[in-house]
């Protein structure tokens, strides 16, 4: 087991840990800090952070979480972020570096502003938002899905502003990752982008991912508040925002 492997285990475990307790960051935290540290090329990240992604899934909806999410959105969301998926996903095989390079530069920007923006004013809304908000953010979410597998910015920035329990943006986030991330592993197994050794990868942090999981939801749930929670997704995304644009940079 090589130093890589180990670190990025324990960088997998630490997505879990955090995506159990806010509803999101699994993808943001492997793709940001094993990209930033050269673990494995972001490709390969993005098919590992799909495929165990499903398991941390269904982990954290274990219990009838799961009955507690809003279907109404979440469907209306799925309708445009699925095809989003794909296109995402021809995008990262067709397109060059330099292309790569632009695309997270703008990333980062966005989730910088969005962040700042939602740390000024972390009080939610006094309303549920309409449909199509949902349907806008689905066509981002699938894009940044396909592309890194990093769904959560744009759907958690918004169920985050939505006037609901924590536990029901915890459930509706999760739910809407297990199925693009179901999609979008499947599509890669199919079309021929697997190695050998992602798959390896994602076995081995299968139990890695349970475990953090688990621990989350043992301990951390218990220890802050929401609105603490609310405020540590932010500040996530905040950093992962800025990884994304200094790795565009330099």
């Amino acid at each position: 087991m090589t130093v890589s492997l180990v670190v990025l285990l324990f960088v997998i475990a630490f997505g879990a840990y955090i995506q159990t307790a806010t509803g999101f960051g699994f993808g943001l935290v492997v793709l940001g800090i094993g990209g930033a540290f050269g673990l494995l090329p972001i490709a390969d990240l993005a098919f590992i952070a799909s495929a165990l992604s499903i398991v941390n899934s269904i982990s954290g909806l274990y219990g009838n979480v799961w009955r507690q999410a809003q279907f109404r959105q979440m469907f209306v969301f799925l309708a445009v972020a699925l095809p989003m998926v794909a296109v995402g996903l021809y995008w990262l095989e067709h397109m060059g570096q330099y292309a790569l390079n632009l695309l997270q530069g703008l990333l980062g920007c966005v989730m910088i502003l969005v962040c700042l923006s939602s740390l000024l004013r972390p009080e939610p809304q006094a309303t549920l938002s309409p449909s199509w908000h949902f349907g806008v953010s689905g066509a981002f979410a699938g894009m940044l899905s396909g592309l890194f597998s990093t769904a959560g910015p744009p759907i958690s920035y918004l169920m985050y502003r939505q006037p609901v329990e924590l536990i029901v943006i915890r459930a509706t986030l999760l739910s809407v990752f297990l199925v693009l991330a179901g999609f979008r592993t499947s599509a890669s197994l199919i079309s021929g982008l697997v190695t050998d050794d992602m798959i390896t990868v994602s076995l081995v942090g299968t139990p890695i991912v349970l475990l953090g999981t688990m621990l989350s939801r043992r301990y951390l749930l218990s220890w802050l508040s929401a609105a603490i929670v609310k405020r540590i997704a932010m500040t996530m995304l905040l950093i992962s925002g800025g990884i994304l644009l200094v790795k565009a940079l330099y």
